[in-house]
């Protein structure tokens, strides 16, 4: 009558090699399958995906202003002063802080010192303005 008996050696499919370096041999072939399949994720989603956010904008008003008038007019509409001093958690030394343009959500309109890129954008000055570069 057959019988079975289990030893560490009959466990292991090569016999002759001991179980810790058989283990850590499993453990770096998961590692670096688990890595390549990361890898191949990872590659895969971000070749094959572009960022694109499209937005349609209705009844925007665009208000190009010079900054004295920028202030006046966030002074009425915001009932706040348009320059503030702020001090940071991590400083002694406050800061001063300039509104520089802002959105109107009640009228949808948008305010902003005339060819302040940083704050309206290039772009837009062109979406309103149309061409301003010299003609070469």
């Amino acid at each position: 009558m057959p019988y079975a008996v289990s030893s560490p050696s009959m466990i292991q499919d090569t016999p002759h090699v001991p179980v810790n370096k058989r283990e850590s041999g499993f453990r770096l072939r998961l590692f670096v399958a688990w890595a390549g399949l990361a890898i191949i994720l990872l590659t895969g989603c971000t070749a094959s995906q572009r960022y694109v956010e499209e937005y349609e904008v209705k009844q925007l008003t665009v208000v190009f202003l010079d900054e004295h008038s920028l202030h006046e007019r966030w002074t009425k509409i915001a009932g706040r002063a348009p320059i503030q001093l702020a001090t940071p958690m991590n400083s002694s030394t406050p800061l001063v802080k300039t509104v520089r343009g802002f959105y109107d959500y009640s009228t949808k309109t948008l305010y902003c010192e005339k060819w302040n890129f940083e704050v309206c954008g290039h772009e837009l000055h062109h979406a309103t303005l149309g061409q301003f570069h010299p003609q070469h």
